[in-house]
């Protein structure tokens, strides 16, 4: 059985973030597994299903780091758009794709799922969709105010699939919770496939003795943005500093600066106050293997996510890492290696830092636990995804009506607002409107139903 995979988004993103991280590493799985994928793009300016062109190619099977400011939309080239707008792209080989199955590894765009249905017609076999999180409504205040508005017809139309694997168990119990409260009662099987791990190219090496002036590394690997909180870490830092600490910190990842403003512009006045912290940006995969080595520790001060793979890497490495509960963040530490703080505040992160910095018996028995951790690689996952595809079987799904859709869109954004959950004034504010347009809306087209369906029953009289 073959797979198409949509990688619309993948192919013409200019970072590798976490989710297209995930859907490279997917896709050179299921091709080092023998799954056979095959890799279809929605052009949307031929607003048609085709196969990769040259330059798609190369960004799916490039591993150089991105840029260090760069936007996560897509990116499609000046050719692309003129070649798709003329209708000159080819169509795939429809006959060699009868009977596979869809995968969908991306955030998708609504675009690409009103497409599915056309691209479902022409394969025959069941769809399938990975989920991630859904930390956009859960911390709205760090999310776009249009991908916030998006998010509940995107946790609806993950229904409409044959079954959706979860990247972990709390993100499962997520996905279910959603759709509860959006009333949703025909819904597919969702199981929890953990992700995939990649192994250090050489094996791990026992932390370095403390020998630099500055003190032990202390490394955080994660994009600075405002949800993986490095506002708080630096917070923590400081204060440790200004205690006498001797520590070095390195925050190695892609800098977002909208989000991630006030922990940038921290980082830089705790640089010019003399303090040994690096920004590293963007670094490539050899470099990140160079931190590891070099490091103390990890500090992964997110504040939710649906599987952590920073953490998990870390541990292979042999690193105790620092972490908050958030999410998947407790499933991944319960089996040793991580100290755990209740909440990644500065308060709690000093903590946590001064712990594993002057207690050297909990260090080294974190350390111990660390070395005895194992986890799946991408193979694995790969291996999971292709065998949970091959026995999803396909189900017909009622669509809904759009003023029922605008009606759960409406509840489900009025319920998200009420949440016991910071939120920023302005989002506050872009919710309501969103409840209020919506539910007009709703009831302008239930209107004119109720109109046209007045005058279809005059007219059979």
């Amino acid at each position: 059985m073959a797979i198409a995979v949509d990688l619309t988004h993948t192919s013409h993103c200019p970072v590798l973030t976490g989710v297209q991280r995930v859907c490279h590493e997917i896709l050179q799985g299921l091709e080092a597994t023998g799954a056979n994928p095959q890799t279809l793009i929605y052009d949307r300016y031929a607003k048609r299903w085709r196969g990769l062109d040259t330059e798609e190619s190369a960004r799916l099977s490039a591993k150089a780091p991105p840029p260090r400011k760069q936007s996560r939309g897509q990116t499609w080239t000046f050719w692309q758009e003129y070649r798709g707008r003329l209708g000159l792209v080819s169509e795939p080989d429809w006959n060699a794709l009868r009977g596979s199955a869809l995968l969908a590894p991306e955030i998708f765009h609504e675009r690409n799922f009103c497409a599915y249905a056309q691209l479902r017609a022409r394969l025959g076999g069941a769809a399938g969709a990975v989920f991630y999180d859904a930390v956009v409504l859960r911390l709205p205040e760090f999310s776009q105010t249009s991908i916030v508005a998006r998010f509940p017809s995107y946790l609806r139309e993950l229904a409409a699939f044959d079954g959706i694997a979860a990247i972990s168990e709390a993100s499962r119990n997520e996905l279910l919770e959603h759709w509860d409260r959006l009333h949703l009662r025909i819904t597919p099987p969702v199981v929890a496939i953990p992700l995939g791990v990649e192994a250090p190219a050489k094996l791990p090496t026992p932390p370095p003795v403390d020998n630099d002036a500055n003190g032990p590394l202390v490394l955080c690997v994660s994009t600075l943005e405002g949800r993986k909180n490095q506002i708080a870490l630096l917070n923590a830092a400081e204060v440790l500093w200004r205690e006498g600490l001797r520590f070095r910190l390195v925050l190695a990842g892609v800098q977002e600066p909208r989000t991630g403003r006030a922990a940038i512009e921290r980082a830089k006045e705790l640089q010019a106050a003399g303090r040994p912290l690096e920004l590293t940006g963007a670094v490539s995969e050899a470099r990140l293997q160079e931190l590891y080595t070099a490091c103390r520790f990890t500090v992964y001060p997110s504040l939710y996510e649906g599987f952590g793979l920073p953490v998990a890497e870390s541990l292979l490495r042999h690193r105790p890492c620092l972490c908050g509960p958030g999410g998947a963040l407790a499933e991944i530490a319960a089996k040793g290696g991580c100290y755990l703080v209740p909440r990644p505040t500065a308060e709690h992160l000093a903590d946590g830092l001064r712990a594993l910095l002057q207690n050297e018996a909990h260090y080294q028995q974190l350390t111990a636990e660390a070395a005895q951790r194992t986890f799946r690689t991408w193979k694995d996952y790969a291996q999971d995804i292709s065998a949970w595809l091959s026995q999803l079987r396909p189900r017909a799904v009622a669509p809904l009506t759009p003023p029922e859709l605008m009606r759960q869109d409406a509840a489900f954004a009025e319920a998200a607002n009420a949440m016991p959950l910071p939120f920023l004034r302005q989002q506050e504010e872009c919710n309501d409107a969103l409840i209020a347009a919506q539910r007009a809306e709703a009831e302008g087209l239930t209107e004119v139903t109720t109109r046209l369906n007045r005058l279809k029953n005059q007219l059979r009289d």
